[in-house]
């Protein structure tokens, strides 16, 4: 008897390329909603962390005579973005009302923006992590509340011991609206400005962070985004937090919305320049200036509607401070 067999018969090479070439398809069709809905869960995390920063300002104050967390203003017109010192409060086991004290009492550690924020974390408001935008290619680790190798009044930015201008470990990713002026071009001082619990619902306290004015090769290095109607001048640079799509902004009754350009602050203001002359009005045309870093501001006036710029600023290119 003759017994018949069934052959083996498998997927052809033909075959194979099909079905590969249709996963490859549906993998190509479904990346960019997947990267377009994780950038929007970023941006909600992001918007979470500003609210948070401002909730924890307004905490600060009710317990520091109705004033925002801020340090010593500078006695010149240049502030320090990122700077590290030792002390005698330096190392892990340093605490925080020491670091506190120093902050307020040794002039080194006059006009650091960063200072500002770090002392709602050494008071316990907040935690390091929060200071983080998920989307933020630069600041990715959150940085230590002390460590051996320096006294964290500045803190961000410095994990381990990272020197400033490093884009390793930088842990901070917003800026602040700057908190100190300078009355008739005197000076510069705190209070009397924005920086009290009395910020109004259109004053921009928080954002992500600024872009810096770039060196050398124009504005090369910063990311550009043109709304509809550009009639503000040339100044339309975006935070590099989310690829320069836009940035979070949270304003004194700590509502956060989503800008896609800078003017969004009273009166049209752009939050990330400022006014370089006296005669110049909140959203200016004109004389509009990005900050460089290390360069304080020239803010004249305490009277709404306030020319708000958001410090510190950082090389969206480089990471620089």
């Amino acid at each position: 008897m003759k017994r018949s067999s069934a052959k083996n018969k498998g997927f052809t090479l033909i075959e194979l390329l099909v079905v590969i070439s249709i996963i490859a398809l549906l993998i190509a069709i479904l990346l960019p909603s997947l990267a377009k809905a994780k950038e929007l869960a970023n941006r909600a995390v992001c918007s979470a962390n500003v609210r948070g920063i401002i909730q924890s300002m307004v905490i600060y104050a009710q317990s520091n005579e109705s004033q925002f967390p801020s340090v010593v203003p500078p006695a010149s017109t240049t502030y320090q973005n990122n700077t590290g010192s030792t002390g005698p409060t330096n190392g892990v086991n340093a605490s925080a009302p020491a670091v506190i004290n120093a902050i307020y009492s040794t002039p080194v550690h006059q006009a650091n923006v960063m200072a500002c924020m770090w002392l709602m974390v050494l008071n316990g408001q907040m935690t390091p992590k929060s200071f983080i935008c998920p989307s933020d290619p630069i600041a990715t680790t959150p940085s230590l509340e002390f460590n051996s190798t320096q006294e964290y009044y500045s803190n961000f930015g410095m994990v381990s011991g990272a020197t400033a201008g490093s884009t390793t470990g930088q842990g901070e990713s917003y800026s602040i609206a700057c908190p100190w002026y300078a009355p008739s071009g005197g000076t510069p001082m705190v209070g009397g400005w924005w920086n009290d619990n009395a910020a109004s619902s259109d004053l921009p306290l928080v954002s992500d962070m600024a872009p810096a004015n770039a060196t050398g090769s124009g504005n090369a290095n910063r990311i550009t985004t043109t709304p509809q109607a550009n009639t503000y001048g040339p100044y339309i640079y975006n935070s590099g937090n989310h690829g320069g799509a836009g940035q979070n902004v949270g304003f004194g009754d700590d509502h956060v919305t989503w800008e896609t350009n800078p003017y969004c602050g009273q009166a049209g203001d752009n939050i990330f320049t400022y006014v370089t002359t006296t005669t110049g009005a909140s959203g200016s045309t004109s004389s509009q200036t990005a900050v460089t870093p290390g360069t304080l501001p020239t803010l004249t006036s305490d009277v709404a509607p306030f020319d708000t710029v958001m410090l510190p600023v950082r090389n969206v290119g480089t990471g620089a401070w």
